[in-house]
C-alpha cells in the first residue's frame, strides 16, 4: 500500500469478492514499471492510501455467477486498463482513451487498486488466458509487451526503414526487438549504459551508440550514408532525448514519443522545423484490447525472449527497494514474485 510519496507498506486487507462479472486472481508477478516510479516519487500525482501494480500474472481464485470464459484454477494475465464501453472514444474503438476509464494500479485520471497484493479482482474481459506451459513470470509482461506492440504500430515501421530507439531499458529492448520483427533494415539503440546497449544487441539491434562516448548524430549519419532515420521512438520519457530525436530523424520522417515524461515536463522545438521537413510526431499511451491480444500470442509462441530483459525478482516485502532500483536505472526488468 503506498501511504504517501516514497513509502510503502504491508498491510492486511479483507481478500476481494468477484460481482457476476468479475475474475479474482491470485497475484503469482508483477512487473516493476516506470509508472510506478513515478507515482512513488510523486511526480505522478495521486490520491493515497493506495495499492500500485500493473503489470501482472496469476491464477485465477474465484469468479462471479455471470463468468462464461474463465475457470477457477486458469493461467492469466491481466489488461489494467478497464474501459467504460460507452464513451465516444470506446464507441469508435479507441478503448485505452476511455474517458471513464479506471485503471488498476497504473497512471491514470482514475486508479483503482493493482496487484503489488496477493490477490486482485477485474472485469472477465480484462482477462487473457494462458497454458500451462508458459512461465507466469513472462505471462506477467503481456500487458508491457502490449504496450510495446502498441507503439511500434503507432510508428508504421515498413520493411526496409532504418529505426532509432532512445534508450534500452526493459521498454526500450522490447521496442527493439519488435522492430527487427517488423523488417527494419537497421535498428539503432542509443543508451548510456554499456551493459543495457549489450542487451539490445542481444535483441537484434544492428548499431548500438553509447552518447557519452561519441557524438551520436554523427555517428547516425555515417552509418546511414548521411540519410539519418526514418523512424525515431525515444523511449526514455526525458525532456533532452525527446529533443534529441530531432536531430536522428530524416526528412519526412517520424517520432514517436514512447516513453513517460514527468508530468510537468516540456520540450523547446521549432514549428518551423516541423512545417518545413514534412515531420510526423505521434505518441503512444497505454495499450489497446487487440495489443494485448497480440502480446499473449508472442508470449504463448516463445516469440520473445525475455531473458535478457527480466533481471531481478523481489520478494512482496521489497517492493521498496525494487522500486528504488527502478528509479536509480540499476539493471533492467524487476518482477515482484507474489506466490
Amino acid at each position: 500500500m503506498l501511504k504517501e510519496v516514497r513509502r510503502i507498506e504491508l498491510e492486511e486487507l479483507p481478500e476481494p469478492e468477484p460481482s457476476p462479472n468479475e475474475v479474482v486472481v491470485k497475484v503469482a508477478y508483477c512487473g516493476v514499471c516506470m509508472t510506478d516510479v513515478h507515482i512513488y516519487n510523486g511526480s505522478f500525482s495521486v490520491k493515497t492510501p493506495i495499492i500500485l501494480g500493473h503489470e501482472c500474472s496469476g491464477i485465477v481464485s474465484d469468479i462471479g455467477k455471470e463468468v462464461k470464459q474463465v475457470e477457477i484454477g486458469d493461467h492469466v494475465a491481466i489488461n489494467p486498463l478497464i474501459s467504460c464501453g460507452y464513451c465516444k472514444y470506446c464507441l469508435s474503438g479507441k478503448v485505452h482513451l476511455c474517458e471513464n476509464a479506471l485503471v488498476m494500479g497504473g497512471a491514470g485520471k482514475t486508479i483503482i487498486n493493482g496487484a503489488y497484493a496477493e490477490y486482485v479482482k477485474v472485469p472477465e474481459k480484462n482477462i487473457i488466458k494462458f497454458d500451462e506451459n508458459v512461465p507466469l513470470k513472462y505471462a506477467a509482461l503481456t500487458e508491457p509487451l502490449a504496450c510495446a506492440i502498441h507503439g511500434i504500430e503507432l510508428a508504421e515501421i515498413g520493411l526496409g526503414d532504418r529505426v532509432a530507439i532512445i534508450g534500452a531499458g526493459p521498454m526500450g529492448l522490447m521496442l527493439t526487438h519488435l522492430a527487427v520483427y517488423k523488417g527494419a533494415s537497421q535498428v539503432i539503440v542509443l543508451d548510456l549504459k554499456d551493459e543495457r546497449l549489450e542487451a539490445a544487441r542481444l535483441m537484434g539491434a544492428s548499431n548500438i551508440i553509447n552518447p557519452r562516448k561519441c557524438n551520436p548524430e554523427e555517428v547516425i549519419k555515417e552509418i546511414t550514408d548521411n540519410e539519418l532515420v526514418d523512424i525515431v521512438i525515444e523511449a526514455v520519457g526525458a525532456p533532452e532525448t525527446v529533443q534529441d530525436a530531432f536531430k536522428y530523424v530524416k526528412r519526412g520522417g517520424r517520432i514517436l514519443i514512447f516513453g513517460v515524461p514527468p508530468k510537468d515536463a516540456l520540450v523547446n522545438f521549432s514549428p518551423f522545423n516541423i512545417y518545413f521537413n514534412e515531420l510526423k510526431i505521434v505518441g503512444s499511451y497505454a495499450l489497446t484490447p487487440n495489443s494485448f491480444l497480440k502480446s499473449a500470442k508472442l508470449i504463448s509462441k516463445g516469440r520473445i525472449n525475455f531473458n535478457y530483459i527480466i533481471t531481478e525478482t523481489y520478494p512482496l516485502e521489497r517492493l521498496n527497494e525494487a522500486i528504488r532500483k527502478a528509479e536509480k536505472g540499476e539493471g533492467l526488468k524487476k518482477l515482484i514474485k507474489v506466490h
